[in-house]
């Protein structure tokens, strides 16, 4: 007679038992950002501006539209008219909108975002988390060291750019890298791909980041009998083949046909490289609680060579923060490798590594939160050590300052402008431009830029204006020439770009002389509080 497991087996099963520990993550991520769970709006975090957030909001948005026409048209994104390939310009996260697709179909848009970064924040935990075991870690230990890893002060800094959130893809990556090192297995290999696809799906920032410190640090766990082990090189072809076949013409796509040509100047890629002293008390250091945990884990395990496998990437990475920084006597390795290879040249922030070294170190804090958890109670049978080990997570959690920041709402609903737009566009071609144009660079200066963004999407009619992380060559003039609109400058600029129509922001219509603007041939079609439609005249 078959044996009926007991409700006490039940609850000790690993499928119940990780279950449980990925609710702690999902509970803590909405704790943590509490209360965005149940209030509708974009988190800034310690962004200054809602620019970003809208910013990717609406690629996640553009992503979602294009699914059910099979992506078809996805890299000619409509801003930036009439350039072509203007998706590519920027970080596409094409698994990320995937996600995203299936959530605002159940709680709409901005509900939506907010599930994508939630449920990203509790998948940094229990990738983390994972790592950890395979460290040796006990699971309450992986569990605590999980919840430090979605609570790292570099998540909070970068709230508002929900791409540098996903962490996940990389510390999967070195669980699978440690499982393989351990059994050769060639799923752990196929895994190491799949996380690498991952990652480049979610963020290729990162995922070039994690590549850089993790790639050095796996020679920690190679053996001298590896070199002549065959299995151990098809693991290698798989690791390699695996992203390849997944992303590979995504990959392929925009850093070769549409980023050709892209690269940042020096200064900007030197004001995003992190300073020595930030690592102590500045934005891209982990604090010293997290510090100390880190290296106090890695004392426990420094027998292991796993745990030196994880403190080399973190060392790496924390090593490539410092991008144009970074000297070796009178060696400048950074600045060569900027000047050599594209890669690098397109890393506006190499700062961002500091991500990797921070969940790196909260990985690390199992190997003493392990210690004290297994701590023999004291004479009065107290659990001292359960309770030192909370208590430390605790003020690691408390200590990066963890919250959504303000939530604000992503775009006003948008004027009589929108109808009249698609009713004039039926059955005609030509662009809109969006008036005033961005003032300069700064990213503040494209808050109102990606409000129009997101009104406008789903109009089908391509905008002159836009946002992304490059710009096209000609922007700078573009600004110039339309500071004086309307004019005749103004108006062969817009011609050029294919604009038939401009929508002028009400305070901006009020400083417009319309005289001007009636002798110039432009008609206005509607006019409210939120903008003003213009029909330009044709050539």
């Amino acid at each position: 007679m078959r044996a009926v497991p007991s409700p006490g087996s039940l609850v000790r099963s690993p499928g119940r038992r990780r279950a449980a520990a990925a609710l702690v993550h999902l509970v803590i991520a909405i704790a943590a950002t509490a209360p965005l769970a149940w209030r509708t709006g974009l988190p800034l975090g310690r962004e200054p501006t809602p620019t970003v957030p809208r910013f990717n909001l609406w690629t996640l948005r553009w992503t979602a539209d294009r699914l059910p026409h099979g992506l078809a048209g996805w890299w000619d994104a409509p801003i930036f008219a009439p350039n072509h390939g203007t998706f590519a310009w920027s970080e596409p996260q094409p698994l990320t909108g995937v996600a995203f697709a299936a959530a605002r179909a159940v709680v709409g848009d901005e509900r939506g975002y907010a599930v994508v970064l939630i449920v990203t924040l509790a998948l940094n935990g229990i990738a983390g988390a994972a790592l950890a075991r395979r460290l040796g870690a006990s699971r309450r230990a992986a569990l605590l060291a999980g919840i430090l890893v979605q609570t790292v002060p570099f998540t909070w800094d970068q709230l508002g750019v929900v791409q540098l959130l996903a962490l996940w893809p990389i510390l999967a990556g070195m669980a699978a890298t440690v499982a393989w090192a351990e059994t050769g297995r060639a799923r752990h290999a196929v895994a190491i791909g799949a996380a690498a696809a991952a990652g480049i799906a979610t963020c290729g920032t990162l995922s070039f980041l994690g590549l850089l410190a993790t790639a050095p640090a796996t020679l920690v766990l190679v053996r001298r009998r590896w070199w002549r082990d065959p299995a151990r090189w098809l693991g290698v072809g798989l690791a390699v083949a695996t992203p390849m076949l997944l992303v590979g013409p995504v990959l392929v796509a925009q850093q070769q046909a549409r980023l050709d040509g892209f690269r940042w100047r020096s200064e900007t890629i030197l004001a995003g490289s992190a300073r020595p002293g930030d690592w102590i008390g500045g934005r891209t250091g982990p604090g010293l609680v997290l510090l100390a945990l880190g290296l106090a884990g890695l004392w426990c395990w420094r027998r292991q060579r796993a745990a030196w496998f994880v403190a080399a990437a973190a060392l790496i990475a924390t090593v490539a923060a410092l991008g144009l920084r970074l000297r070796v006597g009178s060696a400048e390795p950074w600045a060569f490798a900027v000047d050599h290879l594209d890669a690098f040249a397109r890393l506006r922030s190499p700062y961002r590594a500091t991500a990797i070294a921070q969940v790196a170190l909260a990985v690390l804090s199992a190997g003493v939160l392990d210690r004290l958890l297994r701590r023999p109670p004291g004479p009065r049978r107290a659990p001292t050590g359960t309770v030192a080990a909370v208590a430390l997570v605790a003020v690691g959690v408390l200590a990066a300052r963890p919250g959504p920041g303000p939530i604000e709402r992503a775009a006003r609903e948008p004027g009589a402008w929108r109808p009249a737009l698609i009713a004039a566009h039926d059955g005609a071609d030509g662009a809109v431009a969006f008036l005033p144009f961005a003032p300069d660079t700064s990213t503040a200066a494209f808050a109102p830029t990606t409000e129009r963004m997101l009104q406008a999407e789903g109009t089908g009619v391509a905008m002159v204006n836009g946002y992304s992380g490059f710009f096209p060559p000609d922007h700078a003039r573009l600004r110039a020439d339309l500071r004086g609109f309307p004019d005749e400058r103004s108006l062969a600029t817009l011609r050029a770009h294919g604009a038939r129509w401009v929508v002028v922001d009400a305070p901006g219509w009020d400083r417009i002389d319309r005289r001007i603007a009636a002798e110039l041939g432009i008609e206005t079609l509607t006019e409210d509080l939120d903008g003003v439609l213009l029909e330009l005249p044709r050539a």
